[in-house]
């Protein structure tokens, strides 16, 4: 049976035991939970060696073809296109449509915080460059930068360093299958996962009240993931089918939806861009760490679209076009830190822009809560989507993909 096939069935017994499961009475959902950590915690339990030893023996093999530069100039410029244009339209469909204002209903949450610029720098280099091996496993860029850096220093090291390459190498290889046990076990993980989705859904008596958002937030990440993304693969991959395209991320989407967290979702998304798209290691791996850590633009997307309509809901005036710019401004920009908190990007964005914007507001984001889980969910199958199709096009320009029959998709 696919991979796919076994993580769908375990997410469709996820939900149905999420909507019988009881809420009160006991601590089913508390249980559930604390499983559902257990299990993002297996599916990320071979990632950061993996990305490591990956992005380490992939920047070798790009210096030693010489495009080191156009892998990462193209995807740096193709995450802040899509981050942009999906931010710009985000926003003013929300305008368009003006889902209705949502009542003040304020809760208390734990919020992560995202590091500064002098700590970001502190992160990635660290005065022991050790450190970042013993860090929490919050933050891929760390681990990406030492890579990188080592990447470059084995090539430069040539001859003298074959030995340090082989060992790199061997190493990705065995981390890579490590990996792939760990995707295989998430088709009876996802049962926990998807049933504590389910159950935090319940839990909230007023999500009615959320549901046109949720519904033109979910139309807008549709027709990205859905139409526009594949089609622009299409005209830009030799006419690559976008059922085939899209039918390739069946996996990594599932999971990111119902997990909320990019993170847990690498893992499967490594698989499917060697085995499904057939992108080869030396793109894929520094590119799908890139797109993780910033092309969040599915984040931002959703960001901007919520923050605008508790905006609305909060104020008795118009917004302002000024107003309109500054949340895409600050739904672009913090987007691009958002990779250091990847189980909390809608969460920690819209805190963010409502510090940033001021004028009385701290709290508005508040509003928001009971609907996180959806919203997180469509924001992170979005951003996963993202990295997939920035991956496929970097190796599609600079032609280091293979054909893989959707015959033979896992």
């Amino acid at each position: 049976m696919k991979l796919w096939m076994r993580i769908l069935i375990g997410s469709v017994v996820g939900i149905v035991l999420g909507l019988y499961l009881p809420l009160a009475g006991g601590d089913s959902l508390g249980v559930i939970g604390r499983i559902t950590e257990i299990v993002i915690s297996i599916g990320r339990y071979a990632l950061f060696p993996l990305v490591f030893f990956g992005v380490t023996i992939g920047v070798f093999e790009l210096r030693s073809d010489r495009i080191t530069g156009k892998v990462y100039g193209k995807a740096a410029l193709i995450i802040v296109a899509t981050s942009l244009t999906m931010v710009v339209i985000g926003a003013l469909v929300v305008l368009l449509l003006a889902p209705r204002r949502i009542p003040p209903i304020f809760q208390e949450a734990l919020i992560p915080s995202i590091p500064a610029i002098p700590e970001l720098a502190l992160t990635v280099f660290p005065n022991n460059l050790f450190a970042i091996f013993a860090q929490s496993g919050s933050y891929l860029l760390p681990i990406m930068a030492a890579a990188l850096l080592i990447g470059l220093v084995l090539h430069a090291e040539g001859a003298n360093a074959v030995p340090a390459t082989d060992v790199v190498d061997s190493s990705a290889r065995i981390f890579y299958r490590l990996n792939s046990w760990m995707v295989e076990a998430l088709a009876v993980g996802m049962i926990a996962v998807a049933a504590y989705y389910v159950m935090r859904l319940r839990s909230v008596s007023d999500l009615q009240l959320f549901v046109p958002l949720v519904l033109v937030v979910s139309a807008i990440a549709a027709f990205f993931v859905l139409i526009a993304l594949p089609l622009i693969a299409f005209f830009l991959s030799d006419r690559y089918s976008p059922f085939a395209w899209l039918y390739a991320l069946v996996n990594p989407a599932i999971i990111g939806f119902f997990a909320g967290d990019s993170y847990f979702a690498l893992g499967a998304l490594i698989r499917v861009s060697k085995e499904n798209y057939g992108v080869s290691r030396a793109v894929a791996a520094p590119t799908l760490t890139l797109s993780t850590i910033f092309a969040k633009s599915g984040s931002a997307l959703v960001i901007a679209a919520s923050f605008l309509t508790v905006l609305r809901s909060y104020t008795a005036l118009g917004i302002t076009v000024p107003q309109v710019l500054l949340v895409m401004l600050l739904s672009f920009s913090v987007s691009f830190l958002l990779g250091a908190v990847p189980g909390a990007t809608v969460l920690v964005g819209l805190s963010v822009l409502a510090q940033v914007f001021g004028q009385g507001i701290d709290e508005i984001y508040l509003l928001l809560l009971p609907a996180l889980p959806i919203l997180t969910g469509i924001a992170v199958l979005t951003d996963t989507v993202t990295a997939a199709f920035v991956s496929f096009i970097v190796a599609q320009w600079e032609r280091k993909r293979r054909i893989v029959d959707a015959l033979d998709f896992i």
